[in-house]
């Protein structure tokens, strides 16, 4: 899979949206502090009183270029067999 990194205001399924300057900004300022703020190692919800938690596998977590960790998102742009 081929990754692009998008910030997260700018990846290509919100572009549908006639969002205003101002809006793009305020829900951009929101991610950054998401992801500046929220580790991965932490729970932000109660676990679930019935049921199982599914699992992630790890591959499909991607890891961020340097200077990409904070508001941007990665969209996978091509996929091929190998």
């Amino acid at each position: 899979m081929t990754y692009s990194w998008y910030r997260f205001v700018d990846q290509p399924s919100f572009q549908q949206y006639n969002w205003s300057v101002e809006k793009k900004a305020r829900v951009q300022a929101f991610v950054e502090k998401l992801h500046a703020h929220w580790s991965i190692d932490r729970d932000y919800m109660a676990p679930p009183t019935r049921g199982k938690l599914v699992a992630l596998d790890p591959a499909l977590l991607a890891t961020p270029p340097r200077g990409l960790e904070i508001g941007y998102v990665p969209i996978v742009t091509r996929q091929e067999k190998q």
